[in-house]
């Protein structure tokens, strides 16, 4: 797991333990609110209440697995806690510590996300200075081939879509693709299915070709460019790639130095002698 992916795994993580304690706490009206997606006695979860998973589609829209999931965990969660109250429990001084510490961990991590990486900004120059550096790493071990994909459910759909793209009007094929949202994707010999990969490798042609069926259903392919093993990527291919290694990099390096930086001017420390007094045997001469 890389830097990056670390640091946003403990805030969605932190984030969703935060805001569903929050949920509990909220969701808890006297009148049914209209838009309620889901009731546990007087507990209601409401469209409001998952704005913050709007964070997970550019379009606010939340998948169905996703929501599905989600209503569930809040079902058996608010059934449970809604016993603990019954039992006292709310008042536990450990619950008050955990979610102190939650609290903590969320600031930070917000800290971290909007006012550490929200002020990288990795360039073109840097971008073309990165890939003259490293461009052996971006040589074609294997022949490859920028295709767009199409699905279908049967081979009468399957031959509608090869028609349209093929023989249709601009507008036939607009629509064909507001419809589909086909997949536009750089795909490598070995990497996919035989059906897929003998449409695509077995010849040398680019543009539509014709629909192959699989185990799932049915496909049409568009090739739009082609590249032979031993060849290299162009810069503009390489691009995503190297975008996101570079913004990796300068977030590790940034996330230490600003942390150094506050660890400069605000004071704290470490109780030698408290640390020492709990440390094992083996660790007590760590901290001198």
């Amino acid at each position: 797991m890389n830097f990056t992916t670390r640091i946003l795994t403990q805030f969605n993580l932190l984030l969703a333990a935060v805001l569903i304690v929050g949920l509990f706490a909220a969701c808890n009206k006297s009148e049914p609110p209209e838009d309620y997606l889901a009731r546990v006695n007087n507990a209601y979860l409401t469209k409001d209440d998952l704005k913050f998973l709007s964070i997970i589609d550019p379009d606010g829209k939340v998948p169905e697995a996703q929501l599905k999931g989600f209503l569930t965990d809040w079902i058996e969660t608010e059934i449970l806690s809604q016993q603990a109250k019954k039992h006292d429990l709310e008042d536990d001084p450990y619950l008050k510590n955990r979610l102190e510490s939650y609290k903590k961990k969320l600031l930070a991590d917000t800290y971290i996300r909007y006012n550490i990486y929200k002020s990288i900004n990795i360039t073109d120059q840097q971008i073309h200075d990165y890939y003259e550096e490293h461009k052996q790493v971006f040589m074609w071990e294997h022949d490859a081939a920028e295709v767009i994909h199409y699905f279908a459910e049967s081979a009468v759909s399957a031959q509608q879509v090869y028609t349209i793209l093929r023989r249709g009007t601009q507008e036939e094929q607009t629509l064909l693709y507001q419809k589909n949202h086909p997949d536009t994707k750089l795909v490598t010999s070995g990497d996919m299915i035989p059906a897929l990969e003998e449409a695509v490798f077995g010849t040398r042609a680019n543009g539509v070709l014709r629909p192959v069926e699989s185990d799932v259903g049915w496909h049409v392919l568009v090739v739009n460019q082609r590249f032979k093993a031993g060849t290299y990527q162009s810069i503009d291919q390489a691009r995503d790639k190297i975008r996101e290694r570079l913004t990796i990099n300068a977030q590790q390096t940034h996330y230490y130095d600003v942390l150094d930086s506050l660890k400069g001017v605000i004071d704290f420390e470490i109780n030698k002698e408290a640390y020492n007094s709990l440390a094992s045997e083996d660790n007590s001469r760590m901290v001198q």
